[in-house]
């Protein structure tokens, strides 16, 4: 399918290519004389063609205010998905984009959330800053014409619809646990829908920015994996990227330099503040979400094993108070 689809995008079909990894899509790296790019088979049924459009014009949009992102290449036609059938004769979409050289994650989720990892404050503030600028943009520029994208708030995060689904599903929870899931998840959502939804608050964001998802390259920081993009409050965003940061030893510095970072190119508003609390929360309940329908997922497992005693006991202090205990952000 990869091999096939290399024509569409003007590429020899004798290029070189090699597997890189296989988890929601299956991505494979691309080498020609004329350069090289990464080429994702996205999962069946996710997105529209038009979902996929919206991506690359965010990502256009964000390359041409100077976030690091990876710029998605065209079709002959313009546009930027391609179609291939597959050994079953099933219509797969394909895209690419240009492959990052010498990049490495900013660091490992679960190994700084163990305290086993600890990425230093100095590249934290430049992912805070890097995140700004990602909301300037978006702020100013606002929605791409003809943009579809599913939306973060509070019904794509704790509705009965959510996007990743609902933590009070786990199959594993006991009865007590449940119950405090299925109160934390109606009084998220409750407090999500006082949040400001202004274009100054809420508009296309990237939705999944943890470590994983962010290279460095060539001393410069990278946002990648644009997937699960759409519109949200522009603190999910930043709210994504601390969470991991909560279970580390230290994570009151750790979360702090990513919050500095941001505030160097962009405030943090009194209503930024009040819309932490429940995005961060938020943000926690999905990962035990998206493990209902993945059971045998190595990532389930670390949800299960760290997550969910991290998260339940904050969701009780959440419930009596409005707050986790974990680190938040002063305005400034």
């Amino acid at each position: 399918v990869a091999r096939r689809a290399l024509g569409d995008f003007g590429i020899p079909r004798e290029a070189g290519l090699r597997f890189v990894n296989r988890r929601e899509n299956v991505v494979f790296r691309v080498t020609a004389d004329t350069g090289e790019w990464a080429l994702k088979v996205h999962r069946p049924g996710y997105h529209t063609d038009g979902e996929i459009e919206s991506e690359a014009a965010f990502l256009q949009s964000l390359a041409g205010a100077g976030v690091g992102v990876a710029r998605p290449l065209r079709r002959s036609d313009g546009s930027h998905v391609a179609h291939v059938l597959d050994a079953h004769g099933t219509g797969v979409q394909v895209s690419l984009q240009e492959w990052l050289p010498a990049a490495t994650p900013l660091g490992s989720s679960p190994a700084t959330f163990t305290g086993q990892a600890r990425p230093t404050e100095a590249d934290l503030r430049e992912l805070g800053r890097t995140i700004a600028l990602l909301h300037d943009c978006a702020e100013r520029s606002g929605t791409p014409a003809g943009y579809d994208r599913h939306a973060w708030d509070a019904a794509g995060l704790c509705g009965p619809a959510a996007l990743w689904g609902r933590a009070s599903d786990l199959p594993t929870l006991s009865a007590a646990q449940r119950a405090t899931l299925v109160d934390v998840e109606a009084a998220v959502a409750r407090d999500l829908l006082r949040l400001d939804r202004s274009a100054a608050s809420f508009g296309p964001i990237h939705a999944d920015l943890t470590m994983e998802n962010v290279l460095v390259s060539g001393g410069r920081i990278v946002v990648i994996d644009f997937d699960d993009c759409g519109e949200g409050w522009y603190l999910f965003d930043l709210a994504t990227a601390c969470f991991f940061l909560t279970g580390h030893p230290q994570r009151d510095e750790l979360v702090a330099a990513v919050l500095d970072g941001y505030r160097s190119q962009r405030p943090l508003t009194r209503r930024d503040v009040e819309a932490w609390q429940p995005l961060l929360l938020a943000r926690a309940l999905s990962y035990l979400a998206w493990s209902v329908d993945r059971p045998d997922e190595e990532a389930t497992a670390f949800h299960l094993e760290h997550l969910l005693p991290h998260i339940l006991p904050a969701a009780s202090r959440y419930l009596a108070s409005g707050r986790t205990g974990w680190p938040e952000p002063v305005a400034g």
